[in-house]
């Protein structure tokens, strides 16, 4: 790829932290794709799996009135889109895994079902992937997804964003920053309020006070940027002679030392497990 032929790129939450965690990473995770399928690859692991499962659970939800939400248990919808990621499609080593992780599910889902928010009005995006050009003269576009708005008494918007890991995002984190943007250019309604739901502890998401986009948009094009120049230089290459630990496991995917378990229509991705002592 080389953004100097036109081609655009995608730049997100998740394309950034890739990148900088390993410009080699960011390439074999957003740019990469399998030669016999044409999709791009994930590496599976209960944690992803986790989290996919219970953001399409409650996605399912986002498009009913809030009154009839809970007529289907999130519990009983959670054993539906648990099935096509049981065991290694899943990235479970083990059955006793598996059931470990899916206790852990019906826990936040209990949550969820008990908050005021799912009995509150919700915005659902007729755009799933809301976008916004970053600079005129080039084709660096920020893209999210947001997973859940609520609307406010005010007639405002709350972003709420689901997290299922047990770690808390950091105060530098561009997540929230890059919600704000993408919202206050897509949507006519003022963004009142912007939160984290830490499911895995949380009753309730906690608010998280941010500066005015303004700050953060010259942060964001800066990353964006460097990305490009990257890729435009060739250089999507791990630091570290060998691989690095967040790269290795997907060059093990093009050293055939991963089997693949599947095929995610959603995000276009081939799964791929790896074994322990590959």
């Amino acid at each position: 790829m080389n953004s100097k032929n036109g081609e655009t790129i995608w730049i997100s939450h998740s394309a950034i932290s890739d990148f900088e965690s390993c410009p080699r990473l960011y390439y074999l995770r957003n740019l990469y794709r399998n030669p016999e399928t044409g999709h791009k690859i994930q590496v599976v692991n209960p944690y992803l799996t986790l989290g996919t499962i219970i953001h399409r659970t409650i996605e399912e939800i986002n498009i009913l009135p809030p009154k009839k939400r809970l007529d289907v248990p999130l519990t009983e919808r959670l054993e539906r889109n648990w099935q096509p990621y049981a065991g290694k499609e899943g990235g479970f080593s083990c059955q006793n895994e598996e059931e470990n992780f899916k206790k852990r599910a019906l826990v936040m889902l209990k949550r969820v079902e008990s908050s005021k928010v799912i009995r509150n009005k919700s915005y659902k995006m007729e755009d799933k992937l809301p976008k916004v050009r970053l600079f005129k003269e080039q084709n660096l576009i920020l893209v999210g997804s947001l997973d859940w708005i609520e609307i406010l008494h005010s007639g405002g918007f709350h972003i709420i964003d689901f997290k299922t890991g047990r770690y808390q995002e950091n105060g530098n984190s561009l997540q929230l920053p890059i919600y704000l943007i993408l919202a206050s250019y897509n949507f006519k309604k003022p963004i009142q309020k912007l939160s984290y739901w830490y499911l895995d502890r949380d009753r309730e998401p906690v608010s998280f006070k941010l500066k005015p986009l303004e700050s953060y948009l010259p942060i964001i094009q800066e990353k964006a940027l460097r990305i490009k120049k990257t890729i435009d230089d060739n250089r999507l290459i791990c630091k570290i002679f060998g691989g690095c630990f967040h790269c290795s496991k997907y060059e093990k995917v093009l050293q055939g030392r991963a089997k693949c378990v599947g095929y995610d229509s959603q995000m276009n991705r081939d799964l791929y497990f790896l074994d322990n002592n590959a």
